[in-house]
């Protein structure tokens, strides 16, 4: 039995929901950290049938206790707002302060599902991997980590750049995947693209002068977000964009996340020789 901590921004609550079915099935004990916006997640978790106990900050050495009898795994999920956009240095400040203090309550590896977000997060591993707990963030199939959510999205750094590139040749592309499209205005805000995210006009003044022409669509294969295509369609039509598809994927997360479980394993393995 581990106890491994998750601390993640809400941007992915599917792919988390995706993963945390998987546990489910393996049998693990899901811990779901509450927070004033943990609804959403939550409805997602019972479309599918997920079974977790919540439990409000403070209270978790507690319930990890109490749900490590046997040799199930625990997992305990830690999320994170995105209301920090625009203020890169106050998402390094949250996160570290987050992992922490998952690190006081005897985890044994804490995994962290961001990018880079503005080069914040860059030494988060060396920063903060203690002896029996390592600190890992996601990273693609060249072992680089994530630039942010678009790039984890279209599944690595080389594709991304290659997709900007590109994109560049027509205008700017403002990018949304499934959560991104839900939450658009709140984001919006919270990158500083406009002080009041429900004044269309002002926002279409700033795309215009940032020379955004296009909305690329990121499919990600899942279907939490059942209003994902009428949202960028209505998005398209607001502010005159064309719409891009782009082909997305889980698999910088899933491989991720994959591989820090079996480097816990291999330190299980170490330490029991």
């Amino acid at each position: 039995m581990r106890t491994v901590a998750i601390v993640s921004c809400r941007i992915f609550e599917d792919e988390l929901t995706f993963l945390m079915k998987k546990e489910n099935e393996k049998k693990s004990k899901l811990i779901l950290i509450e927070t004033e916006f943990i609804e959403t997640i939550e409805k997602k978790f019972a479309s599918v049938g997920i079974v977790y106990t919540k439990i409000k900050e403070g209270g978790l050495k507690e319930a990890i206790e109490k749900e490590s009898a046997g040799d199930a795994d625990v997992i305990v999920l830690q999320l994170i707002e995105f209301s920090m956009e625009a203020r890169p240095a106050e998402i390094k400040n949250v996160v570290y302060d987050k992992i922490r203090n998952l690190q006081e309550e005897e985890t044994d590896g804490i995994m962290v599902f961001y990018g880079l977000c503005g080069n914040v997060l860059g030494s988060v591993e060396n920063d903060l991997s203690q002896p029996g707990c390592p600190v890992r963030i996601l990273k693609d199939e060249d072992g680089e980590i994530a630039d942010d959510c678009i790039c984890v999205t279209l599944g690595s750094r080389k594709h991304y750049a290659n997709i900007l590139k590109n994109a560049a040749k027509g205008g700017g592309t403002y990018f949304l995947t499934p959560m991104q499209a839900a939450y658009w205005r709140e984001i919006a805000y919270a990158s500083a693209l406009t002080p009041d995210p429900n004044d269309d006009a002002m926002i279409k003044i700033v795309f215009d002068y940032s020379d955004y022409k296009n909305v690329g669509k990121v499919t990600n294969g899942l279907t939490y977000e059942k209003e994902f295509d009428s949202i960028v369609d209505d998005f398209s039509r607001r502010f005159c964009f064309n719409i891009v598809d782009y082909e997305g994927t889980t698999s910088v997360i899933e491989n991720s996340y994959e591989n820090f479980i079996k480097e816990l394993e291999k330190n299980e393995k170490r330490r029991a020789n």
